[in-house]
């Protein structure tokens, strides 16, 4: 039988999610009910549920950090958010951290079957795991791509997609074949290359635009990166 753990703060909520599903039917089993984040993640890693559908904001722990804590832990559990949190942009966090689907409450029961259909068919297939390191790495680039003019670091991106520093600088390294600092400062010298096509800019407005506060820093990365100074470039 596949297991499901469901969690909701709302008692009412979480009584009737456990009613709407003929479990059996399903040929899935009730492991448990969680009432709030933490004890949501207790049962996770105590029952190893394939399947957790969730509220995405209780107390304790969030959905999402429980979804990447879980993929972290090299479990490849199943999540299907359920939230009056509607927002782009938690629905958009949640599938890019692998989750299958976020359904608005009030759920209807038809959406739900036809959600835990779809993830019973990927429960035959071996490659969830890898596809949701995949999306975790994909979700990682694209801040970084965004915000290569800030102040970047392997921690602060860890956090952005809620998984801790060690394993993100492992994945990350296996998923790109690059470290994290060697891929933020491509993605920096491409950007800086592109600016300095442009003569509207300075060297030293280019070198803070790609995330660098000391010109002579950003000039010394981009000889030791194109054997060429930025000057002598854009000659």
């Amino acid at each position: 039988m596949v297991k499901v753990v469901l969690a909701d703060d709302e008692p009412l909520a979480l009584t009737l999610l456990q009613h709407m599903i003929d479990w059996k039917r399903f040929g899935l089993t009730l492991s448990g009910c969680a009432k709030n984040g933490d004890e949501l993640y207790e049962m996770v890693l105590t029952f190893q549920p394939e399947i957790v559908i969730t509220d995405i904001r209780m107390p304790g722990k969030s959905g999402l950090e429980i979804i990447a804590k879980t993929l972290e832990a090299g479990m490849p559990t199943h999540f299907i958010i359920i939230s009056s949190h509607t927002s782009f942009e938690y629905a958009r966090k949640a599938i890019q951290l692998g989750a299958e689907d976020f359904l608005p409450k009030p759920v209807s029961r038809a959406e739900l079957v036809k959600t835990l259909k779809l993830v019973l068919e990927k429960l035959k297939m071996p490659e969830h795991k890898e596809e949701s390191y995949r999306k975790l790495i994909q979700t990682a680039k694209g801040y970084i791509d965004l915000n290569f003019d800030k102040h970047l670091t392997l921690d602060s991106v860890a956090s952005h997609v809620y998984v801790s520093p060690s394993y993100f600088s492992t994945l990350f390294k296996k998923e790109t074949g690059v470290n994290f600092s060697e891929y933020v400062t491509n993605v920096r010298m491409e950007n800086a290359k592109r600016l300095l096509d442009d003569a509207e800019y300075t060297v030293a407005q280019i070198s803070e635009m790609v995330g660098y506060r000391d010109a002579k820093h950003f000039s010394s990365v981009f000889q030791k990166y194109y054997q060429v100074s930025p000057a002598q470039y854009r000659k």
